[in-house]
């Protein structure tokens, strides 16, 4: 054969007849995995090592058996992620949990605390481990900063200890907000407060002998009767219904019971924690439905100013996801100073939550002849549901319209129904109904312990409570798994993705956090794989602070 038949030949072979694959070995795959753990997409993947996105879908889906078997192979050039193993990994799981738990409640974190709580997990589980175990940990700044890494917590504050409040800040709100009014012409029947406080349910006050009986038994930490509720109404006294945030979505006591028939707004959430993703839909589901037809039966235009705090719970974007309600946040670190809620209304309303408990629990123990603790065993979440409907029915307008005291300047009429309500005195009453119902239900409580559980604030969970915990979220996430894996595979193409719009609005960015607030709710859904789907959601948001300072910016430039 000629040399110009050859060179024919070779050129048919590569431009005609079946393409050639590209070997792909387990470096390429390696590489792959990593670029895509690192934030790159899917085609743009493929673009760069010339292979089909439905190919580099293959390879992510089977990316933890291709982790194994490089760790086996010999001679690799190829950058893995090590998998951590041993009690430093477990460690660092709970670590993340217990980090979580305190962002949601609002305790400032210093590296000196994230230090020694990561020592004490260790130690909690080196003991559960056995004397066999020669696993060391010495929590150094530099596994410090790895650990940030490994977990994208970028934004920790690790610097100083609790934040105090900001007096400076909340002198000045009430003037900002009295501005805000008069500009926007807001009546008291358009401003609205809402705030969360977390209500452990079946909670005694702790010199009753049902207490101590509770604390005795085993797994009855209040993790499981913690609910979250989200209270709050306007400056006239109308009162919001509840939104009640409960780690089940279907209780065994709701059976053949209509959720909406209920008293509160119910979701359900793993940790009953208020997520951005749940109070979006309060804020769009509940609250706006609610605020509209109140406006509608009072003759009032629907044009609200919603105030909240800064709770890692509510999203930044909220204000501009509808049109007709202004979204105004208080100043960092002015929460106990300022929020309306704070001032009053969620402590009566828990001194009446027990009241009506007791209360029920007296009628129960006279029609039913029962003990005590027989009323406390069935004491479920629905009987929690109606007391808290009945509670909350009992907090009085004039204490719904004292809360406003400290950062509203106006309405002078109901300044003068705030001069003539003392909260002290209004709380007084409700205890000493309640050390009544309680000496008629043979219980050794007094004015001071009914004080002291209404104060009530829940602190650090302990080692062994976060134990717990990570226990229950990996067995609800095992029954929540299911065989949905093989749907994971090319939605992170689409087709070729969507173009950044020519001109960002702030309604543009807020629907766009708005859907992505979802998208990771759905995840979190999904995945039983807890760490994996928080290191997922706060890589995520890291890459998204681009969008979040452009939207921060446009507001700002249009407030000025």
């Amino acid at each position: 054969m000629s040399s110009q038949e050859e060179r024919s030949s070779s050129t048919s072979a590569q431009h005609g007849g079946k393409k050639q694959r590209k070997r792909i070995n387990l470096d390429l795959k390696m590489k792959i995995i990593k670029a895509h753990e690192e934030g790159k997409k899917v085609k743009t993947i493929g673009e760069e090592e010339g292979l089909a996105c439905s190919t580099v879908c293959t390879i992510l889906k089977d990316k933890e058996k291709i982790k194994e078997a490089i760790k086996s192979a010999p001679r690799t050039d190829a950058i893995i992620t090590r998998n951590r193993t041993g009690l430093l990994s477990k460690t660092e799981q709970l670590l993340v949990l217990w980090i979580d738990d305190q962002i949601q409640k609002r305790i400032p974190i210093s590296l000196h605390r994230i230090q020694a709580k990561a020592r004490s997990v260790f130690e909690t589980l080196k003991q559960g481990a056995g004397e066999e175990c020669s696993e060391t940990f010495g929590a150094s700044r530099g596994w410090f900063v790895r650990f940030q890494k490994r977990y994208n917590y970028y934004n920790i504050r690790t610097t100083g200890e609790a934040v105090s409040t900001d007096e400076e800040a909340a002198q000045h709100f009430p003037d900002k907000l009295d501005e805000t009014v008069v500009e926007g012409n807001y009546t008291p029947q358009q401003i609205f407060n809402v705030d969360e406080t977390g209500l452990y349910w079946k909670k005694m006050p702790e010199r009753t002998y049902i207490h101590r009986e509770a604390k005795t038994m085993p797994g009855s930490k209040a993790l499981k009767d913690k609910i979250t509720l989200l209270l709050g109404g306007n400056v006239s006294g109308f009162k919001l219904k509840p939104l009640l945030i409960h780690r089940s979505e279907n209780p065994h006591a709701f059976k053949n019971i209509n959720k909406h028939a209920l008293p509160v707004y119910y979701r359900s959430n793993k940790k009953a924690w208020v997520t951005q993703v749940i109070f979006e839909d309060w804020f769009m589901t509940c609250f706006v439905p609610q605020v509209r037809t109140y406006c509608l039966e009072n003759s009032i235009p629907f044009r609200v100013l919603l105030l909240l705090d800064d709770a890692p719970g509510h999203p930044p974007h909220l204000g501009n996801l509808y049109p007709h309600v202004k979204v105004v946040y208080l100043p960092k670190n002015t929460t106990p100073l300022l929020q309306p809620m704070d001032q009053g209304a969620i402590a009566t309303f828990k001194a009446h939550y027990l009241r009506a408990t007791f209360a029920k629990a007296t009628a129960a123990m006279e029609k039913e002849e029962i003990t005590v603790s027989d009323f406390w065993k069935s004491y479920n979440i629905l009987h929690c549901i109606q007391n808290i409907g009945a509670a909350w029915r009992d907090v009085t307008t004039e204490c719904m319209q004292g809360i406003w005291r400290k950062c509203l300047k106006r309405f002078a009429v109901l300044v003068k129904n705030w001069e003539g309500f003392d909260q002290k005195e209004n709380l007084q009453v409700i205890s000493q109904d309640i050390v009544t119902l309680a000496k008629s239900l043979d219980l050794d409580i007094d004015a001071r312990d009914v004080e002291d559980w209404i104060a009530y604030t829940e602190g650090e969970l302990s080692n062994e409570e976060l134990i717990q915990l990570q226990n229950q979220l990996e067995g609800q996430g095992e029954v929540e798994a299911g065989e949905d894996e093989d749907e994971e595979e090319e939605e992170e193409d689409g087709g070729g993705g969507v173009g950044v719009p020519k001109k960002l609005t702030l309604k543009e960015l807020a629907e766009f956090f708005s859907k992505m607030n979802h998208v990771l709710s759905f995840l979190s859904d999904i995945d039983p794989n807890e760490e994996r789907v928080g290191r997922i959601q706060r890589e995520i948001n890291n890459i998204l602070k681009c969008y979040q300072e452009i939207y921060d910016a446009k507001q700002k430039q249009q407030q000025q």
